[in-house]
């Protein structure tokens, strides 16, 4: 079931009720975001809820080591910090499963079918409610989707589109890539980092670093999320024309 989350304003009298104990039911969530302001408000209000416990506070990336080891359920992230879009799915490639919402939107359409494309569950705009908020919690917590019909409705039919269209990606990994820069490419969209894939492999992470650069040269990709989407057939492999100067994220 997906449902869709509503625009009321939150009053600026509107009560919060003091903080409860946490149920046997408790929802584990963390908070991501730069901002004192941003964090201490969501954790007054989330400590409204007693079914609602925060359990990390995160003020920038790297975000994986610390989410395996508090183990949310769910993380709130701050939708207004640089490459929130990117951390997201970042999360999805490297299987950190807390789901996503991401919090204080702009309300930008387009933004907002990207988010939901990397994996983001819920998507609340600037003006949503603390109802909204608390309700958006338990919707994704239970494995809905929170957005609204339209962008719902724009990022179906994305991908109905691309579900149709030959599936190249793969076919031009194989055809224009050499036996190791095939290997890089799999360890890199598994979520390795360079020094990691180097490791793996017995080489230097510099040459690690010099096989991605040939890589996005030969693919006409401008980095490793859109080397990810391109494997996974988000995106469709450029034609041998395409390839040429690019603007590198090795």
């Amino acid at each position: 079931m997906i449902r869709r989350n509503g625009q009321p304003e939150l009053g600026s009298h509107d009560a919060v009720p003091a903080p409860a104990p946490p149920t046997s039911t408790t929802i584990r969530v963390a908070l991501l975001s730069d901002s004192v302001l941003f964090r201490s408000g969501l954790r007054r209000l989330l400590g409204s809820d007693r079914s609602l416990l925060v359990v990390r506070e995160i003020t920038a990336p790297p975000v994986r080591e610390i989410l395996r080891s508090s183990a949310p359920e769910i993380l709130l992230v701050d939708a207004q910090i640089p490459g929130s879009l990117e951390i997201c799915r970042e999360l999805r490639l490297n299987g950190v499963r807390p789901w996503v919402i991401l919090a204080g939107a702009d309300g930008h359409e387009r933004w907002a079918v990207e988010a939901l494309k990397t994996g983001v569950r819920g998507i609340l705009p600037k003006s949503a409610s603390v109802e909204h908020l608390l309700k958006a919690i338990r919707v994704v917590h239970q494995g809905e989707v929170w957005a609204t019909n339209r962008v719902i409705a724009l990022t179906v039919a994305e991908l109905a589109a691309r579900s149709v269209a030959p599936e190249v990606g793969t076919l031009a990994f194989r055809e224009r890539l050499s036996p190791r820069e095939q290997e890089i490419v799999h360890l890199v969209v598994d979520g390795l980092s360079n020094l990691e894939a180097a490791r793996r492999l017995g080489i230097t992470e510099a040459t690690v670093k010099a096989h991605l650069t040939h890589i996005f040269q030969k693919l006409a990709l401008r980095g490793r999320a859109q080397l990810a989407a391109c494997y996974h057939g988000r995106l469709p492999a450029p034609s041998r024309e395409a390839a040429g100067p690019a603007l590198l994220d090795a």
